[in-house]
């Protein structure tokens, strides 16, 4: 059952206590390293210092980031992600209504991450897409990340500050600015982070990301090719979407789901739900078909049934 607390003075809400357990992180699919991540976690970990990693889409930002944490036991890992529709009471907390007639104050992420931080002595924070939080939603985590280390919640009339011997280490993630849909983040909480910029992978990183056991080398080929292409083809500004490592791991899960099903061609079916269902513009579904039959021969969207060879 949750405890409550109360603020520093009569007049104040009481809060709910965050429970560490509700936190630890068991179970995360199998990440790979590509860029020796662990070991700059570990750094992050030594120094405090808040990480941004701004790359592309689906290339594994917070996975890298679950997994990390995973590896380490007792440590609380509160992942949020962020939005345009984020307010205040996301962030630091808002009064729910009990059953029984009480209104204590649920603590937002930020007080959250450092109560735990504060009951386990570490723990993590990731903030996924923080570029697509409005600017004065932004400016909410500013005194978390710098000296002050925590904030003040009028509600509560309290300060939540980490203690001397605790550590919250702040990841965030973020596409490239140049996606649409997302804010640029303001100057004075991107100078707060270290940050590092990811690309797509290598097609031979991409190759040792994804489990291709069992399908065909060439289906598998094509389809890294295939992507490496669109990801070039957005670059220029053709298409408005790149095919992402996630993407060509949900294809090759999909293709063991519909390989050796009656009246299914799998490589057709494949390519029509994982990559060209990404775009809706007639020109840009013409541009990846051409690209698709370039790679896996123009006879792919012509067999109507039958299981590919």
């Amino acid at each position: 059952m949750n405890q409550i607390s109360k603020g520093t003075d009569n007049s104040a809400l009481e809060y709910i206590q965050v429970n560490s357990e509700e936190f630890f992180v068991y179970d995360v699919p199998e990440y790979v390293e590509t860029r020796n991540e662990y070991a700059v976690y570990d750094g992050m970990l030594k120094s405090k210092k808040p990480l941004l990693i701004r790359g592309p889409k689906g290339i594994g930002k917070t996975l890298s980031i679950a997994s990390w944490v995973s590896q380490r036991p007792k440590m609380p890992f509160i992942h949020y992600d962020c939005s345009e529709g984020t307010k205040e009471s996301n962030l630091i907390g808002r009064a729910i209504i009990h059953r029984d007639g009480t209104t204590p104050f649920k603590l937002g992420i930020i007080p959250t991450a450092i109560e735990l931080a504060n009951k386990s002595k570490v723990a993590v924070l990731c903030l996924e897409e923080v570029g697509s939080l409005p600017p004065a939603m932004q400016k909410l985590l500013n005194p978390l990340l710098d000296w002050r280390c925590g904030l003040f919640v009028d509600a509560l009339n309290r300060s939540f500050r980490l203690d001397k011997d605790a550590r919250l280490i702040v990841f965030a993630t973020t596409n490239p600015s140049t996606n649409g849909g997302v804010f640029e983040i303001n100057h004075d909480l991107k100078s707060r982070f270290a940050i590092w910029n990811w690309d797509y992978p290598s097609m031979q990183e991409e190759s040792k990301l994804v489990n291709s056991y069992g399908i065909p080398d060439d289906f598998v080929d094509g389809l890294l090719r295939l992507a490496s292409e669109t990801r070039a083809l957005e670059k220029k500004g053709n298409l408005d979407y790149g095919v992402s490592t996630r993407d060509i791991s949900d294809a090759l899960e999909l293709y063991r789901s519909y390989d050796h099903t009656s009246g299914i061609d799998v490589k057709k079916m494949v390519l029509e739900l994982k990559i060209l269902g990404n775009y809706d513009e007639e020109d840009q579904i013409n541009t990846i078909k051409s690209r698709i039959e370039s790679i896996f021969g123009k006879e792919i969207f012509g067999q109507r049934t039958g299981k590919s060879q």
